[in-house]
This record gives structure tokens, C-alpha cells and sequence, in this order.
């Protein structure tokens, strides 16, 4: 129990002395009480006290996922129990004068720490399900990975022989998925340099179902959504509101706009100001990208340029403000319906892994073979035109000659 009187706090600590339940007071620094900080704008920013995080080491690459310690939680009721000291003093809200131990409960379920128990539960039930709250240690590609998974599902198993002569294990459902995956993760290596000062968030999950944004970015050139398209080794026009790929049309200036604009108003209504969120556009690795004579209504950038061309961006918010809007964009509940969702992290990358893995395996042997067919044809060629030759001389020899 914290006691205010002029500028001291003091804590209330309980200990039992000759059978008798005393209380303790002793001073200790304002630190953990209501406070308010300076906010980057105008007004203060007011944190209540803060939940212990929970932490599950069994995270997206071995990271742990950890309840985030930025959400103000109201403060807890005061417990019934008062915990007899073991070595460490329990800082437990007592009145000041002493009380009869006849009341003090000594039951060990009075003492069970609910979150504890919830962690305790989680790990005995399965240590490869993570619980994710913060958005910090997501990685990219989430449902997209997912999606392709299901769809290869379906895959029928290949043969000895078509193993050995490199065919694709990937199921024709499942391949642009698998692209799709694989262009995120391209971009997500490019965003990783950006360094301090940057947030950066993969696959922001939003609304009630599956849909995501690829990437979001904080920092001091602003906020950015990266729609994230693998069009590799393709020629990309743009121009207005029009995006064709090798002359097709297709829709990414219109749902890259859609994100940004849906960002930019759970942003603003969690932060209670209004927030600007500008859309990208990232091709991976593009054979050539070409501007029409109209402004783009949307920036198109080459994921080899992406980090270049952020660096580069005015300074538009400062540290603080980076901070603040970061601590509220990390929350999953600002995103999602679902503030807390139980994944199979851990499970769900391994599998994605190892269907990469047999996916370049295959496409390497396809390669050797195909190396093999050309350099058996450059050998046999010369042979094959001289058999032809002589059995066209010999047709053209007249007997008795």
C-alpha cells in the first residue's frame, strides 16, 4: 500500500512477529505510480499502472511473445490474503495497525497468482501454441504462409522418379501463395536494416477475419502501409490509377489505398488525433518499372530501393511521437477484434520451412538435368550430322561403279 504524506511514499509490509501480524511502513521511491508523461502533442499522456507481461519463449523464431507492457490496465483490487514472509517481504495493502492472524487465509489456492496459473496451463497443454497480444515479434508472411500450407495440403506426394528428375512439390493452388510469402520475406530483409528509430510491424492482422497489412512502418519520415507484390522478372507500368503487369490491370493501387486509409483510422482512434498513413507499394525485384505521363496516385517503389528512398523521406514526427504512436500500432486489440489469439507459431513455420526447402531442392535438380540435356546435345550434335551425312552418301553412291 502506497501512502502519500507531503513528498514521501512509503510502502506497507507485513511481518509476523511473535505470532502477531504487524505492518511495516518504509519509504521507497514514486516508481510504478499513476503518472503523467509529457506527450510529443498537446496534453498529457496519462499510463495507469501496468500488468505484468507474460512471456512464452516458444515465439516466431524463437522470440518470446510478451504481453505488452503499454496498455494501462485499471488498478487491481486489493487482496483479501496477506502472504507470510519467506525472505522476501510481500508489499500487500494492510491497514496500519495490526491484525488478528485468525482471519489471514493459509490455504495455498489463496495464493495462486492468476497469471501464473494461466502461463503454467499454457505450457503443459503445448509448448509450440504462442500467445500474441503485441505485434512486435510477429514476423511477416503470417497468413499468407498459412493459406499456402492449406492449399498444399491437398498435394499429391511425389514418386521416386519424379523426385529425381526435380518436379515441383508445390500444389498449383498453392504456388502463388508461395510466392507471396516468399516476396514478403524479401521485403522484410530490406526493412531490417533500417535501424534504431524505425518500427517496424509484418503482417498487421485486421478487422475480424484473415486480412492483413503487409508491413507497417513508423518512423521519422511518417507512417507507411507496404503492400508487397512478388512480380519478379516482370515489366510493371504505371500511371494515375492504373497498374499493369507484363500489359495485364491489376487492383494494387486500389487495395493499397484501402489499407492505408483503414490504418490511418484505427490509428487515429485509438490515439484520440488524427493520423496520417501513407500507402507503398513494393515490387520484389521488378525487370523494369515504368511512370506513364500521369502521377501515380501511389508511390511504386523496387524492394531494392525501398530502404534508400525511407531514409530519405523530411523528418515529419519526431522520436516522441514515433514512440507514441508505436507503443498503440504494436497492440493487436488496435487492429484486430480479437485483442488475444492463441497461435501454432512454431509448427506453422517449420512446415513452411521445410516446403521451401524441398521446393529449392527440386528446382536445383530440374536445373542439373536441364545442364545435362545441353551438354549431352552439344557432344552428340557434330556425331549425329556426320551418321546423317554418310547415310545420305550413301544413297547417293550408284552401284557398279
Amino acid at each position: 500500500m502506497n501512502d502519500s504524506r507531503g513528498s514521501a511514499v512509503h510502502e506497507a509490509t507485513t511481518v509476523m512477529q511473535n505470532g502477531q501480524l504487524h505492518c511495516i511502513e518504509t519509504p521507497v521511491s514514486p516508481v510504478g505510480l499513476v503518472a503523467a508523461e509529457e506527450s510529443p502533442f498537446s496534453g498529457p499522456i496519462t499510463t495507469g499502472p501496468l500488468l505484468p507481461g507474460l512471456c512464452f519463449t516458444q515465439g516466431f523464431d524463437s522470440e518470446p511473445f510478451v504481453v505488452s507492457a503499454h496498455t494501462a490496465a485499471p488498478v487491481p483490487a486489493e487482496r483479501t490474503g496477506v502472504e507470510q514472509v519467506a525472505g522476501k517481504p510481500a508489499t500487500t495493502a494492510v491497514p496500519t495497525t495490526a491484525v488478528p492472524t485468525t482471519s489471514v487465509p493459509t490455504t495455498a489456492a489463496a495464493r495462486v497468482d492468476p497469471l501464473a496459473a494461466v502461463a503454467s496451463d499454457f505450457t503443459a497443454e503445448s509448448r509450440s501454441w504462442c500467445i500474441e497480444p503485441n505485434l512486435a515479434a510477429r514476423g511477416p508472411a503470417y497468413s499468407v504462409m498459412q493459406e499456402c500450407l492449406a492449399r498444399q495440403e491437398v498435394a499429391t506426394p511425389r514418386g521416386r522418379l519424379a523426385r529425381a528428375l526435380g518436379s515441383s512439390p508445390l500444389h498449383p493452388d498453392a504456388r502463388t501463395w508461395y510466392s507471396g510469402a516468399l516476396g514478403e520475406i524479401v521485403v522484410a530483409n530490406a526493412l531490417a536494416q533500417l535501424g534504431e528509430g524505425w518500427t517496424v510491424l509484418h503482417a498487421v492482422p485486421v478487422g475480424s477475419t484473415s486480412a492483413e497489412i503487409d508491413h507497417l512502418i513508423l518512423g521519422p519520415g511518417g507512417i507507411f502501409t507496404i503492400n508487397t507484390k512478388n512480380h519478379s522478372g516482370k515489366k510493371i507500368w504505371i500511371g494515375g490509377s492504373t497498374f499493369l503487369v507484363n500489359g495485364y490491370k491489376q487492383e494494387h493501387m486500389r487495395n493499397s489505398a484501402h489499407q492505408a486509409e483503414r490504418a490511418s483510422r484505427l490509428l487515429s482512434s485509438v490515439t484520440g488525433r488524427p493520423v496520417t498513413v501513407t500507402p507503398l507499394i513494393v515490387v520484389v525485384n521488378p525487370s523494369s518499372i515504368t511512370t506513364g505521363r500521369k502521377q501515380p496516385r501511389i508511390t511504386v517503389l523496387s524492394s531494392n530501393t525501398l530502404k534508400r528512398w525511407l531514409v530519405k523521406r523530411p523528418r515529419v514526427l519526431s522520436d516522441r511521437a514515433v514512440a507514441h504512436f508505436s507503443m498503440f500500432a504494436e497492440e493487436r486489440s488496435t487492429w484486430h477484434t480479437e485483442p488475444v489469439t492463441m497461435n501454432d507459431t512454431t509448427d506453422r513455420l517449420c512446415r513452411f520451412g521445410e516446403l521451401r526447402i524441398a521446393v529449392d531442392t527440386a528446382r536445383q535438380r530440374a536445373r542439373l538435368w536441364l545442364l545435362v540435356f545441353g551438354v549431352g546435345a552439344i557432344l552428340i550434335t557434330p556425331v549425329a550430322i556426320a551418321q546423317i551425312v554418310r547415310l545420305l552418301a550413301s544413297f547417293l553412291v550408284i552401284p557398279g561403279r
